[in-house]
């Protein structure tokens, strides 16, 4: 089975009407480049706004166009067919890109769009339900009602993929319902354990909140052996003691064990080395300037923006000439071909 890579693009809203003649152009003195995004209050959304208005302050001949609307996969697809010059992509999408995992399976990327710096994490842990028994880890969910996040969402594919890999997929019954249903089937009783999400330690998601905003009490529930194990052997997901935070309606432990998705810039091997090092620069040395515009953005520190590199995946030349000259600093990459 094919996929229309054409109707794919066209699904980038924007890049078919505005009829762009290249994602990576001269106006004048200026090099313009258009990255992909999400839709509006999407992580990627404000990451490339923030670091668009922040190479307009320091960048003399870069320029970055965002375009926006569109789910990862599609932006990855499009980075690797030349309509972006790179995209904001989390790990997970990335990861099951170099695996050719479920749409990559169909229509696999030939050659994977390089690796850049992360903007921000997508950070997760376990609740149990205070309705009944509460379980001491993962270890104890046989046989409960678990909600590990809605299908096709990225926090439900690395969940998902945690828990087979942890051999607890086939020992629990598995809630399936879209996340907007939530709430009202937490007041049923419905279900007695589910992944709440933060980002960067600083932030609930959208659908937390909502858990928030409900009459519910939580516990927060500990990885587990099997589990932990499956996120320190998985290269998309980072182990992470994670501060459950902006809870106004419940209280929770002042530190869970949780897993971490960083979220990344990718970008195209056409890209010129020395373009995606002044990129990487501006976001180690500007990141108050990021974070005037993107409330989440990363703090800048060289290890905060190498999390992202999963080793099996190539690094662009221009970030890895940048990290190597940062202290601290695993310099072995996997260092992609420079542009022609």
């Amino acid at each position: 089975m094919s996929v229309d890579r054409r109707s794919r693009r066209r699904a980038l809203s924007g890049l078919a009407s505005v009829g762009l003649v290249s994602v990576v152009g001269c106006l004048g003195d200026t090099e313009r480049l258009t990255i992909g995004v999400g839709p509006p209050d999407s992580r990627s959304y404000h990451a490339g706004h923030a670091l668009a208005v922040a190479v307009d302050r320091y960048s003399d001949h870069l320029s970055l166009r965002v375009e926006s609307d569109a789910p990862p996969s599609q932006r990855l697809y499009a980075v690797s067919t030349g309509d972006l010059a790179g995209a904001g992509v989390d790990n997970t999408t990335l990861y099951r890109a170099s695996e050719r995992r479920g749409v990559f399976a169909l229509d696999a990327i030939e050659e994977l769009p390089y690796q850049g710096f992360a903007y921000g994490r997508r950070e997760h842990y376990w609740l149990a339900v205070e309705n009944g028994p509460i379980p001491a880890s993962t270890a104890e969910f046989d046989d409960r009602v678990v909600y590990p996040g809605q299908p096709s969402e990225p926090s439900r594919l690395v969940t998902e993929q945690l828990l087979r890999d942890a051999d607890l997929w086939e020992t629990v019954e598995i809630d399936n319902q879209p996340r907007e249903t939530l709430p009202e089937a937490l007041s049923e009783h419905a279900i007695d354990c589910l992944v709440a999400v933060q980002h960067s330690n600083r932030a609930l998601s959208s659908g937390s909140q909502a858990l928030d905003a409900a009459d519910n009490r939580f516990t927060v529930v500990p990885a587990g052996s099997s589990f932990q194990t499956a996120i320190d052997n998985a290269p998309n997901a980072l182990a992470y003691d994670i501060e459950p935070d902006s809870w106004e309606h419940v209280e929770l432990a002042e530190a869970v064990e949780g897993w971490a998705v960083p979220m990344q810039w990718l970008w195209s091997p056409t890209v010129e080395p020395n373009v995606v090092a002044e990129l990487t620069r501006i976001a180690s040395e500007h990141s108050e300037t990021l974070r005037e515009v993107d409330a989440l953005a990363l703090d800048g520190e060289p290890d905060t923006l190498a999390e992202s590199v999963i080793d099996t995946v190539p690094i662009h030349e221009g970030t890895a000439e940048v990290f190597d000259t940062l202290d601290g600093l695993d310099s072995d990459w996997t260092v992609g071909d420079a542009a022609d």
